[in-house]
């Protein structure tokens, strides 16, 4: 049973309503009373969702919250899988069913209790299809349930892969904006790579992070870095070791080869002197004499000038050699932030190199100057090194020159080589999330739940055809109309109304009299009859068992004479009194109690050894309409004059009385007083007056002598009452609470002056 509605939001006239703590749960029987506009249809609309296992389509945007003792709490979330068994009786119900304007109904199908080993097939049938329905249901709900969680995990995993990306100040919207839809679009495009994927190390992540920070950096100049020829540099070397280990053929002068710089500086001065064609000596201008001449040049022979011109050109090699390996570097801020770290370390050995050849290099200048001093005297030297040292050297250039090419590579094709680490990154980050988490053990379950789901599903389609395939051999169209035709006879008091089922229309149509023409021109009262017998009978349509379905009324006396009333209520307690839950709406007072005094003695209260106990099998509510700045209604257990009065009258009496006690008026009570007050003055009025009167106007005319008081009523109870809404700038309200206590005391005076003792009496009830 539906034990009660804990929360009901933007429908209708529930804008926002939530249980109260003193709110009874619902019972077997359930009457509520509400005047018209109070929300009593609206709330049928709530049962009618639950029957069409969808939000009805005039409240889509509401929120709700169902509670029952034994199904899970009904939500407009979880609507679409309930399998509450309830039929609603409303102004849907009526639209989708009967046509009155073409005269005719849809199908009531009943089982023909004739064919009774069929029936026993088709109820074990039928019992099959409904427990497979609940293994389905619990089997969607296991698998939604699963579907949550990935949601969650999905949501999870994807705020902390916009959080790394965040961290990173990347400008990139698309990771900026990182959102379950993106992360799960990118899993199932991505579905190989990520099974495949292998969590990168922290030294690439913080290369790949460093990658794709949005700051673009101008080209660097590879051609700083330039290689030395170490084959040519071998070859040079090879030479210097010859030229080193040669001794030079002449007549030698003892004296210039024992003393170097004299030797160096007669050789340049016999230069000079042959190039000035003089004889004489420039330093001491004594005429040089041809013997001393033959002698210098025979010291000075053409073996040692060749000597003397490889040392200057392999000394002019080394130079150039140096000045290769002394170049300009570029800053590590130069380079992109993931290219620094590997640069300076490149720079950091190139450098050592760079040293190493210095050192290497100076001792082959100080050979090849120790050479030039002395090239008479012959050495030796290996050089071993030599070939080691330029080899790292140029390994290094060529590290540095790779770091150069890879940032002028990314700056040529930026936006590449960014997406494509920010690509690396999310695969990354995603394959993190998902080997924690374990989303592949969690993939594969959804995945068995759905099979199962589907396998289910085929079941109940089967299942459904094969109850489908019962009910077209069972079913009988004309046993239906026969049961509607007899109870709409006991109902209405008369059968010339009556229901055929047309083949061709697979419906019935609505004849009057013998002659089986349309009954059409049907009075409200007939229309009312009809839908309410129609619903009855198709309680039991399709082998629906009663004592196993929740029925909801909704007003089945509209447009009744009290004859109707009572046959109205007669065949609802009837037809309705087995089912296993029953809720009924209405704003007749007659009608309102009839069903309470059928339904309060279904309560007992014993008293065992002195303590009370209450078997309530009955509950009484009241549903009413605030009118105060947001209309809303509410739910409240039923006050005890609804339930111990026996007439509206003393109602409306009661709760005018009881408001004619409070010092302090809000908005909504000021305009219940205008509704009451003119309640209460037209009962009393009509009764009091029974000479046919108009309008109200007339009937405070006859029962108010004193004009000014009349007049004040009048215009106060005009104004305010049945006012669905407030006008700020035509309701004053000042007004309206300030005069409401006075319109109340006005209204009792003329009661007890037409009526001193019906007062007195009407008074010690209320106050009973």
């Amino acid at each position: 049973m539906i034990t009660n509605i804990s929360k009901l939001k933007s429908f209708g006239v529930f804008q926002d309503y939530k249980q109260t703590k003193e709110l009874h749960p619902f019972s077997k029987f359930n009457l509520f009373y509400g005047w018209n506009g109070s929300g009593k249809s609206t709330l049928t609309k709530l049962f009618i969702s639950i029957t069409d296992k969808k939000t009805h389509s005039h409240f889509a945007n509401a929120e709700y919250s169902i509670l029952s003792d034994t199904c899970p709490e009904i939500t407009h979330k979880n609507i679409s899988t309930n399998e509450v068994n309830i039929r609603v009786f409303n102004k849907d119900f009526i639209e989708r069913n009967v046509n009155f304007e073409q005269s005719k109904t849809n199908s009531i199908l009943i089982l023909s209790e004739e064919k009774k080993e069929e029936l026993v097939k088709y109820r074990e049938a039928l019992t099959l299809l409904e427990n497979k329905k609940i293994e389905l249901s619990n089997s969607r709900k296991n698998y939604e349930k699963n579907v949550e969680e990935l949601k969650k995990n999905l949501s999870t995993w994807a705020f902390n892969v916009k959080k790394s990306f965040e961290l990173i100040e990347t400008s990139n919207s698309y990771y900026l904006n990182y959102d379950r839809t993106k992360i799960n679009g990118f899993i199932k495009t991505n579905t190989d790579d990520l099974k495949n994927a292998s969590i990168l190390t922290v030294e690439k992540v913080r290369e790949l992070k460093n990658t794709i920070k949005p700051n673009r950096k101008p080209d660097i100049a590879v051609e700083q870095f330039t290689l030395i020829d170490t084959k040519e540099l071998l070859l040079k070397i090879d030479d210097l070791k010859s030229v080193l280990s040669q001794s030079v053929f002449s007549k030698q002068i003892q004296r210039l080869v024992d003393n170097s710089h004299l030797n160096t500086w007669v050789e340049r001065g016999l230069e000079l002197h042959q190039q000035l064609g003089g004889v004489k000596c420039e330093f001491c201008e004594q005429i040089i004499p041809k013997s001393r001449i033959e002698d210098l040049n025979n010291h000075f022979s053409q073996s040692y000038k060749v000597l003397i011109d490889a040392l200057k050109n392999l000394d002019s090699f080394i130079d150039s050699v140096t000045e290769k390996v002394s170049i300009s570097f570029s800053e590590p801020s130069e380079f992109y932030e993931e290219f620094q770290d590997d640069y300076i370390l490149s720079k950091r050995n190139h450098l050592d190199s760079v040293q190493k050849c210095y050192d290497i290099l100076k001792v082959v200048s100080n050979h090849l100057e120790n050479k030039l001093n002395n090239p008479f005297e012959i050495f030796t030297s290996q050089f071993d090194q030599i070939e080691n040292v330029f080899d790292l050297l140029n390994n290094s250039l060529k590290t540095m020159q790779n770091i150069v090419t890879k940032h002028n590579f990314k700056n040529q094709k930026f936006d590449e080589v960014v997406k494509e680490a920010q690509q690396k990154l999310e695969l990354h980050f995603v394959a993190e999330q998902l080997l924690k988490d374990d989303y592949q053990a969690l993939e594969k379950e959804i995945k068995t739940i759905k099979s199962g789901c589907d396998v289910l599903e085929q079941e109940v389609k089967t299942g459904q055809e094969v109850v489908h395939s019962f009910e077209i051999a069972l079913l009988n169209e004309a046993v239906g109309a026969e049961k509607f035709n007899e109870n709409l006879t006991k109902f209405l008091g008369r059968g010339d109304i009556r229901l055929k089922f047309d083949k061709e229309l697979k419906g019935y149509k609505l004849i009057r009299g013998k002659n089986t023409t349309p009954a059409n021109n049907l009075s409200e009262g007939e229309k009312t009859a009809i839908a309410f017998v129609y619903f009855i009978s198709k309680l039991r349509e399709n082998g629906n068992e009663i004592d196993k379905t929740i029925v909801i009324i909704d007003d089945p006396i509209s447009s009744f004479d009290s004859n109707h009333l009572f046959h109205a209520y007669s065949y609802l307690k009837m037809e309705c009194e087995m089912s296993e839950q029953l809720f009924i709406f209405t704003h007749n007072f007659q009608y309102f109690r009839l069903i309470r005094d059928w339904l309060i003695k279904k309560n007992e209260t014993k008293w065992i050894n002195g303590a009370k106990t209450e078997k309530m099998k009955s509950r009484f509510y009241s549903i009413e309409c605030l009118n105060d700045l947001d209309r809303h209604s509410i739910i409240t257990n039923a006050n005890d004059t609804l339930i111990k009065f026996n007439s509206e009258y003393h109602y409306v009496f009661y709760k005018l009385s009881a408001l004619r006690e409070l010092q302090n008026l809000d908005i909504e009570k000021a305009f219940l007083i205008a509704n009451l007050s003119r309640k209460l003055l037209e009962a009393f009025l009509t009764f009091k007056f029974p000479k046919g009167r108009n309008d109200f106007s007339q009937l405070l005319e006859a029962g108010c002598a004193e004009h000014g008081n009349r007049e004040k009523v009048y215009r106060f109870i005009n104004k305010y009452s049945h006012n669905q809404q407030i006008d700020f700038h035509d309701t004053p309200i000042d007004n309206l609470l300030g005069e409401g206590n006075n319109i109340v005391e006005e209204v009792f005076k003329i009661v007890e002056k037409l009526d001193p003792v019906h007062y007195a009496e009407m008074i010690e009830v209320s106050n009973s």
